[in-house]
């Protein structure tokens, strides 16, 4: 089968894409019957129960200017390429897990919030370089655990008259500020244990707003009863009418301390269907290459060379001059052929064609003297017409052919 190579990548990729349709409706299947946090990715594009496209959706609502940025790369980066965080009244929304940073990243942060922005961080645990740079102390009490439905997240400020609580059945986080430096911290909220989870940090002309219990962005929380209106109220200390809003999508993706090399597969990566994918144009590409790498066209078989003797020569040219009828011109052709036929084969003078030298060819050529002389009456007959007719030319070749034939033998 000439397209055999063609069928068998054709089967492959509908495996393959058999493959990927099966195992997501399984994740799909899997998702809409679980409500399991533990792999909540806080992604604003993630509609799953630990994700935080609700949150990311409702953020416009709240800033006038009705607008969010996403951020993909280090907040070092970011900052140092973007010239608007370089000027105040800006909110940047940091929402992960396990917060990893470099040393860069504090400073830049640092360094956007003196300027007179804010910067929102809800995260399970803090980067010990964050606890360094702004001086307090937090301890893990059974983070993540699973908890029937109840208070998970109390907001009380002293500072104004509010106390609420929410709740949801799901995952509840433990831990709790257990050192602040007080004479630049607020604390805001609380977890479930009435431990402060929720501070402001006031550092220079900006707020650092730290909450330990992501878990409020997440959809299952929001969509849950009235649960949108925390996200209210953690955002209603953050400036109204701030000049850009961003949204952070790296720092959600890291499971590691960064090695200070940020390269964007390490976000895309992280979603099966990405993977499936990637893993899928490798694996056709692979097959290109074996497949199509192989000689498809035959070979070509030699082909014997063309004969062209001296006689299929004269032949050949006497059909061209025969067939322009140029009976004369073709009749002196082959006089001049025959003449340095006789010189080359026999050695003989041709200028002079009298007795001895038709003697001399009849001796060589083993050809009788009478059909020798025949032949040169019909040479001297032709040199002397000008006209020559149909019948004279094809016996005048047919002497020479005779000639030639028995001169070969």
């Amino acid at each position: 089968m000439k397209n055999k190579p063609l069928y068998i990548v054709l089967f492959v990729l509908l495996l393959l894409v058999v493959l990927v349709m099966v195992s997501g409706n399984l994740a799909n299947k899997k998702n809409e019957q679980s409500t399991d946090m533990t792999q909540s990715s806080f992604y604003s594009k993630d509609k799953k129960a630990g994700g935080a496209y609700a949150a990311f959706k409702m953020l416009p609502q709240l800033f006038m200017r009705n607008s969010v940025q996403v951020v993909t790369k280090p907040f070092a980066r970011t900052f140092d390429k973007d010239s608007e965080l370089k000027f105040r009244n800006n909110v940047y929304i940091l929402v992960a897990d396990k917060l990893f940073t470099t040393e860069s990243d504090i400073d830049a942060m640092l360094d956007y919030v003196s300027r007179g922005n804010e910067l929102f961080i809800a995260m399970n645990t803090p980067d010990p370089l964050l606890e360094k740079h702004l001086k307090f102390v937090t301890v893990e009490s059974n983070n993540m655990q699973s908890k029937k439905e109840g208070i998970v997240q109390r907001y009380a400020d002293e500072t104004i008259p509010m106390d609420t609580s929410f709740s949801y059945p799901g995952m509840v986080s433990g831990n709790y500020f257990s050192a602040v430096d007080s004479n630049t911290t607020n604390i805001l909220g609380y977890n479930y244990k009435n431990k402060p989870n929720f501070i402001r940090i006031e550092y220079r002309s900006g707020f650092i707003y730290l909450l330990l219990n992501p878990y409020t962005f997440t959809n299952y929380f929001l969509l849950h009863k009235q649960n949108v209106k925390a996200l209210e109220t953690q955002m209603s200390y953050l400036i109204n009418d701030a000049g850009n809003v961003y949204w952070d999508d790296f720092y959600n993706s890291q499971h590691s301390a960064q090695s200070g090399d940020f390269s964007e597969w390490q976000v895309l990566m992280r979603y099966a269907s990405m993977r499936w994918a990637l893993w899928l144009a490798v694996v056709l590409m692979l097959l290109y290459v074996v497949f199509e790498s192989k000689r498809r066209q035959r070979i070509i078989p030699d082909k014997p060379p063309v004969t062209n003797t001296s006689l299929e020569f004269v032949d050949a040219i006497g059909q061209l001059y025969y067939q322009q009828h140029n009976n004369y011109n073709l009749a002196y052709k082959m006089i001049i052929h025959f003449m340095e036929y006789i010189r080359s084969r026999y050695y003989l003078n041709t200028n002079v064609l009298n007795d001895e030298f038709i003697a001399s060819l009849a001796r060589k050529s083993l050809v009788p003297e009478g059909e020798i002389r025949a032949l040169l009456q019909m040479v001297h007959h032709i040199q002397l017409e000008e006209n020559i007719s149909d019948d004279d030319l094809k016996d005048f070749y047919n002497r020479i052919q005779q000639f030639y034939i028995n001169t070969n033998k």
